[in-house]
């Protein structure tokens, strides 16, 4: 089946990109025409407290996984995620994970058996405030900020495409990457935005089309982005 004369922008950090076009590929059967252009890089911060004063360590992403595994091993460690992928990553890693839901707000609703006290390890920029939410069902939580999203300007192919006649489709996961992508400007190309939910289409002030995934998870968004692909 042939692709619609359309490109993909793929603008999270370098690993998840090439991960997300990998499993649009997988799911359309061939090779689709893409650019990755992150809008922001991943730098640990190395301030992680130490994992054994915790029953449970709690990960939105795995950038926080990742960030964690530099310094400290998951090993036998109880572990929350939001996000099946996220789960799979700790696992990997010889954690007891367990994803309790696939948004913060899924996460919190099933927090009921959460044990504590517990460790949120997360990022410079967190959306959802799960901490509070836990901490408002008498949680014990604590919080380490273990990676910075530092934005980072849209590479001269990225500029290029988005200055074009072809059309881009470009998947936006978070509110943030909505408000970098629409300072990138002039933005001349016929654009599709594939958002990962309400929120994020919120944040959206760009010309063109948004189309919202069906559900907060990478599988969803990957579906919605090779549906518009393939005629």
């Amino acid at each position: 089946m042939p692709v619609n004369e359309s490109t993909l922008l793929l603008t999270r950090p370098e690993a998840q990109s090439r991960e997300f076009l990998l499993r649009c590929e997988t799911l359309a059967a061939r090779k689709l025409p893409a650019v990755i252009s992150p809008l922001m890089r991943i730098e640990p911060t190395g301030d992680t407290p130490d994992l054994g004063r915790y029953a449970t360590i709690i990960f939105t992403s795995g950038n926080a996984v990742r960030s964690v595994l530099r310094h400290q091993s998951l090993k036998g460690r109880a572990v929350a995620t939001v996000g099946e992928s996220t789960a799979k990553l700790a696992m990997s890693a010889g954690a007891d994970a367990q994803a309790l839901g696939e948004d913060v707000e899924a996460f919190a609703r099933n927090a009921e058996g959460l044990k504590g006290p517990s460790l949120f390890c997360r990022g410079v920029y967190s959306r959802g405030d799960l901490a509070e939410k836990l901490r408002d069902q008498n949680h014990s939580v604590e919080e380490a900020v273990v990676y910075d999203q530092v934005a980072t300007p849209l590479s001269d192919q990225a500029r290029q495409l988005l200055a074009g006649s072809r059309r881009v489709i470009a998947p936006v996961f978070s509110p943030r990457t909505a408000r970098l992508l629409a300072a990138q400007g002039p933005l001349v190309a016929p654009l599709t935005i594939v958002a990962m939910s309400q929120a994020v289409a919120a944040e959206l002030e760009l010309p063109g089309e948004v189309v919202v995934a069906r559900a907060p998870e990478s599988r969803r968004m990957a579906e919605l982005v090779v549906s518009l692909l393939l005629p």
